[in-house]
């Protein structure tokens, strides 16, 4: 799993004085490297110094007249893909992390990009599950419904027997590559693990059989490496109406509903077509 944001933030932070003056602060990093600052003002933090406000800011001015950032703050219980997505929306590249209100430390973009970086396959380059799970939660958390299409490389044991395994790499490659060029905007891709795939959609699970199917053809119609035929199967899991309320663990209520489209996927193997919709109903029921 992604680690949580006060695993990886920094404790004992330098901050600089609202009314310093800019020149004192470029001594600061000449000294110890650093990026950017918290500014305070009368003990709070009303904003934040760049690297490059230090070096577009005449050395005469006070850091308070030079500061462009603004103050974010995140909960330090929150994951880091929760911090990643703050980052993705602002261009900082700090943020004031907080338990309730009190100031525990700060978290560098480059801090958050580095430990999810641990999560995305080299391969593919795609991210893995724990990205699904994040994401999962968090529109359940709004209140939406939630369905996955499992994607499993049809005898994908047997074309790396035959062709080797730098065959089977270039296949998985280019399946994700078609994966990333069929999947709308608003759903989230992730290579589950070996030949396997996944994709978080918000709708519900009977609106997914046709971007299944897309999927599906165009894989079947791709000219793989070796003129090689590769089919994959489609599992299909997820709910048929939207609730407000939630009830129960969600996490295993989301990796419940993983694994029941996983079993879709394997049975799907043995259709004709390669797809199942193997449950429908609501996200709730997943933990009975």
């Amino acid at each position: 799993m992604i680690r949580k944001v006060f695993e990886i933030m920094i404790k004992d932070y330098t901050t600089v004085d609202a009314f310093w003056g800019i020149r004192r602060v470029q001594k600061i990093v000449e000294k110890d490297h650093y990026d950017c600052f918290p500014v305070i003002e009368n003990g709070e933090i009303v904003g934040i110094l760049t690297r490059n406000d230090l070096i577009t800011a005449h050395p005469n001015r006070i850091v308070l007249d030079a500061m462009s950032g603004r103050c974010k703050y995140i909960d330090e219980n929150e994951s880091v893909w929760s911090a990643k997505e703050l980052f993705e929306d602002e261009s900082s590249q700090i943020l004031i992390v907080t338990h309730g209100d009190e100031v525990t430390g700060v978290i560098m973009k480059s801090a958050v990009d580095i430990e999810s970086g641990k999560h995305v396959d080299m391969l593919t380059g795609l991210y893995k599950s724990s990205y699904i799970i994040h994401k999962s939660q968090k529109l359940l958390d709004q209140g939406g419904e939630i369905s996955i299409i499992f994607f499993d490389v049809n005898n994908f044991g047997y074309i790396n027997k035959k062709y080797g395994h730098t065959v089977g790499d270039n296949i998985l490659k280019e399946i994700s590559k078609i994966l990333k060029e069929c999947v709308p905007a608003d759903t989230f891709l992730c290579r589950y693990g070996g030949d396997e795939f996944a994709l978080l959609t918000g709708k519900c699970a009977e609106d997914c059989e046709v971007l299944a199917q897309s999927v599906l053809n165009r894989v079947r119609q791709h000219n793989f490496i070796c003129d090689i035929n590769v089919g994959i199967s489609a599992g299909i899991a997820g709910g048929k109406k939207r609730c407000n309320s939630r009830d129960g663990d969600m996490y295993k209520n989301i990796t419940n509903l993983i694994n029941l489209a996983s079993l879709a996927s394997t049975k799907a193997k043995k259709e004709k077509e390669n797809l199942v919709l193997g449950f429908s109903g609501t996200i709730d029921e997943m933990a009975i």
